[in-house]
């Protein structure tokens, strides 16, 4: 392979701006795009809406565990073959759920739905570590930061717009077209990793593997720092529509909303990936979210009224954004040689920690407790980023 201006040649960039953006989409879209479809779910298979939540629970404890199967067979027998695996995985899982007799059944298959598409995006980081070094690393993660970021706040909405016009089944099947999709991108795929980097498939080899990235202070930090800030997002997500109906928003007005705060996060993704020194950016980009989030807690406390959270909201997302793809590009960047095992341990954090908090929000007061946790949050990120940055450093 080739290196020029710190990229390998495996395919062009344009290709690989768009399938590993699709592949990284990949999560969001299929633990999210079908939420709105709980109520007709619920009838259509006579349960309870909390039987049916457990379907998103399956999924995303999938998409964790997924990441760590995939982003370590990825590092033994290079990307395409795994992922190609993963992509067939997720096709028979996405006709069981349309095939599915039974709640239990249909809870199953999105269990290994996200198991699958987990597959995707733990390799689609992976390949972007083997590919590219430096400054185009983190212009790479840059690009995926944004589609990555508008596709989580996206899905839900693009979802609710198909399941109104042609029912629940539809989400499936337009998931199942995206699989086909990938596919075909991954036949075009050329291998990123060489048989000469590749870790043989044994307990020592793997657990040598975990330690050295256990061990790696730099990429720790960075891992924590986005399980901060995916733990922000969905809190977010999880409050968003209780407080903004409690200001006489509707649904609709509600996505829209959402999609102006995905606007926010491209935004601040794109502009990240141009600064060179990536633990300077997390650390502005903290403070500045310690700030928004103290704003947005004084407009939730204070009843201010929805532009005034609204606009905490979306500046906070702006700071968030950037956070996101720095501490990704720093992650898989300290990494290179693990970029597998890497990858995988990086996307579990971010679905563990997002899983954990969101819950929390139901707590009490949903003001103040989303204003607290928000708080905490940052307060959190902005710690890290002065204590394990600089002692990376």
């Amino acid at each position: 392979m080739q290196t020029v201006s710190g990229v390998k040649r495996v395919n062009s960039r344009t290709f690989l701006e768009g399938f590993l953006g699709l592949l990284s989409a990949f999560g969001p879209f299929v633990m999210d795009m079908y939420i709105s479809a709980f109520p007709q779910i619920t009838e259509f298979y006579n349960s309870t809406p909390s039987v049916v939540q457990l379907s998103l629970t399956a999924c995303t404890v999938g998409l964790a565990l997924g990441q760590l199967f995939f982003g370590t067979v990825s590092d033994c027998y290079g990307r395409r073959t795994p992922l190609m695996m993963s992509i067939v995985l997720f096709l028979l899982a996405t006709l069981g759920c349309l095939a599915s007799p039974s709640i239990a059944m249909f809870i199953a298959m999105r269990f290994f739905q996200g198991l699958a598409a987990a597959g995707a995006v733990v390799i689609s980081r992976s390949i972007v570590a083997d590919c590219y070094s430096g400054s185009a690393l983190s212009s790479m993660f840059g690009i995926i930061g944004m589609i990555n970021g508008v596709s989580t706040v996206l899905a839900p909405m693009f979802g609710g717009f198909i399941i109104g016009a042609y029912g629940w089944r539809a989400v499936f099947w337009g998931l199942a077209a995206i699989g086909v999709v990938m596919m075909f991108g991954t036949v075009c795929l050329r291998e990123s990793l060489p048989s000469c980097n590749r870790v043989r498939l044994n307990p020592s080899a793997l657990f040598t593997g975990i330690r050295k990235v256990v061990a790696n202070r730099l990429y720790v930090g960075a891992i924590v720092q986005y399980g901060v800030v995916m733990a922000l997002i969905f809190v977010n997500l999880a409050s968003g529509p209780f407080i903004m109906d409690s200001y006489g928003l509707s649904a609709e007005q509600i996505s829209l909303v959402f999609g102006a705060n995905s606007v926010a996060l491209a935004i601040s993704s794109g502009v990240a990936s141009q600064f060179k020194d990536m633990r300077s950016v997390i650390r502005v980009a903290s403070m500045g979210m310690v700030g928004a989030s103290l704003l947005l807690a004084l407009a939730l406390m204070l009843h201010l009224g929805f532009f005034a959270y609204e606009a905490a909201l979306f500046t906070l997302y702006l700071f968030v954004g950037a956070v996101c793809t720095t501490s990704t590009a720093l992650a898989m960047e300290s990494e290179r040689t693990n970029a597998g095992i890497a990858s995988a341990f990086f996307g579990a954090m971010g679905y563990v920690a997002g899983g954990l908090a969101s819950p929390l929000v139901g707590l009490g007061n949903i003001f103040i407790t989303s204003s607290i946790i928000f708080v905490l949050l940052t307060a959190t990120s902005c710690v890290l980023a002065h204590k394990s940055m600089k002692s990376a450093g």
